[in-house]
């Protein structure tokens, strides 16, 4: 399905998608949004959780909710810094509202066992995959995202992409470790961003000059040095560095 952007509004073809807007938001961004932080809801349908978002006693926003179906909710406009990060640090960013466009995915989250199966807190039985999370914790259920929801997000993903500079797809347990554990095992991360952003992430150096090790870490020599602004292609991670080419690693923390 394509999309495009005006004036902040999402649009499919020639009308904006459907809008709930919230009144949760501070003014527009300072600078253009560089990361999307996906999310999920731990609700029920995409409309009764942009209805919650649209009340101030929610003290919560997204600019955006996609449903189950792929229906695509806006909340907030695309421009404006919407209520979705909270505490949070990414890169040496903090307060990721500031910096972040935020997308809601319709779905539960974490299940409870019952005889039955993995269930919600009402005990229907919903579709899941059993994991735990990478930050720990023990194996449960998690609701599947279904396939025509994961399209539209993708969809939506790459037009924010092609109109802002967006140059990573993060998750809230990425800027929110041990508080957050959206949007969690079942959402696949990694095949997300490499079907938005391509098989690399695009950043630049943000320290005066950062240097180019043969390995991630402090053990392995230097190659040679980046100076500030150059651009670069994250290939791979591991823990705090990333890798720019083969045998060519970085620190982190002075990419963004």
């Amino acid at each position: 399905m394509p999309f495009s952007i005006r004036k902040g509004v999402l649009h499919t073809q020639d009308a904006a998608v459907t809008q709930v807007p919230s009144p949760n938001h501070s003014g527009a961004f300072r600078r253009p949004p560089r990361l999307v932080v996906m999310h999920y809801t731990a609700g029920g349908s995409a409309a009764s959780s942009a209805s919650w978002l649209a009340n101030p006693a929610a003290g919560a926003s997204a600019h955006l909710v996609i449903g189950r179906d792929g229906t695509v909710i806006q909340c907030v406009n695309l421009e404006r810094r919407a209520w979705h990060a909270g505490r949070s640090a990414w890169r040496g960013l903090s307060g990721l509202n500031s910096h972040a466009i935020g997308i809601e995915l319709a779905n539960r989250g974490p299940l409870t066992w019952s005889p039955q199966g993995w269930c919600d807190a009402s005990g229907t039985t919903i579709p899941a995959i059993e994991a735990a999370h990478r930050h720990g914790g023990p194996v449960r259920g998690w609701e599947v995202y279904p396939e025509a929801q994961i399209k539209a997000a993708i969809a939506v993903a790459r037009t924010l992409a092609e109109t802002y500079p967006i140059h990573e797809i993060v998750g809230h347990d990425d800027i929110a470790p041990g508080r957050k554990l959206d949007p969690g095992p079942a959402f696949d991360m990694p095949a997300f961003r490499t079907q938005v952003l391509g098989a690399s992430l695009r950043a630049r150096v943000t320290a005066s000059s950062l240097r180019v090790r043969s390995g991630p870490g402090l053990d392995h020599p230097v190659l040679r040095a980046l100076p500030r602004g150059t651009p670069v292609e994250v290939t791979q991670r591991h823990r705090d560095w990333i890798a720019i080419a083969p045998s060519q690693w970085v620190f982190g923390e002075h990419v963004a």
